[in-house]
């Protein structure tokens, strides 16, 4: 089996800092690459003129942090393809419009001088690019947000995205992965306000636990925060948690 890893690319929001950009996690099997959303500053670890083809990018949700990047992948697109380095169109999945992302979604899909074929998705969406098997699950957030499962043989993955606290929730999505990339957005530092559709490093870890999961990467940290701090909340739940780093490869095996 070809390797089946994940290299985090962007791990803060809502701002980049530094060397640390907004979400974007970026998992390959054999030639095969997809880009799990397209936070700005994300782009900077592409070599355009040969990671564009064999990529699809899925963007978990209308949320500037998560999608930006495409406005630079447009026109970077446009280009690559003008000069000859790049033949097909890159697929692009998002989130069906909603009355709250119309302006956005018909932003992206309707952008002059871009190389990129957009395509909708929703938690009934199912597909496989290479010898990944990709399926979906539609978050507690304010837009419709998607965490995404990406299988290789018997080896798996989850990326969370944007998500509240719902019981048993992505506790099921999740069951015995390899790796669980959950968003961590909030520690004891700091007031979370209530009904608030993001979750704790704390409950990032609780979720872990009752998946049973083998690791969690915790991501989509505060910037001005100490990546540390979120891994020791953490691991008051779930032991085998890590800090996601930008440029950090992972194979699972």
């Amino acid at each position: 089996m070809d390797d089946f890893s994940v290299v985090p690319l962007g791990t803060v929001s809502p701002y980049c800092k530094g060397n640390m950009n907004c979400p974007g996690f970026l998992v390959q099997s054999g030639n095969c690459k997809l880009l799990l959303d397209c936070g700005p500053g994300v782009l900077k670890y592409f070599n355009y003129n040969k990671d564009l083809n064999n990529l699809v990018i899925i963007i978990s949700h209308l949320h500037h942090d998560h999608y930006a990047g495409l406005l630079e992948l447009a026109y970077g697109s446009y280009i690559q393809n003008r000069i000859g380095n790049l033949k097909n169109k890159i697929k692009v999945l998002i989130p069906e419009m909603e009355d709250k992302t119309k302006d956005i979604y018909s932003m992206l899909t309707k952008m002059n001088e871009s190389y990129l074929e957009f395509t909708t998705y929703n938690d009934r969406t199912k597909f496989n690019f290479g010898n990944m098997n990709v399926s979906f699950l539609l978050n507690p957030h304010n837009i419709k947000t998607y965490s995404t499962k990406v299988k290789v043989g018997n080896k798996s993955l989850v990326y969370s995205s944007d998500t509240g606290y719902d019981f048993d929730h992505l506790d099921l999505f999740a069951e015995k992965v390899d790796l669980f990339i959950c968003e961590s957005s909030y520690i004891t530092d700091q007031d979370k306000p209530k009904g608030i559709m993001h979750l704790s490093a704390f409950e990032a870890g609780m979720i872990a636990m009752s998946a049973d999961v083998k690791q969690l990467m915790l991501t989509h940290f505060f910037p001005e925060f100490d990546k540390q701090k979120y891994v020791v909340e953490a691991q008051k739940m779930f032991e085998n948690t890590i800090a996601a780093e930008e440029g950090k490869k992972l194979v699972l095996k």
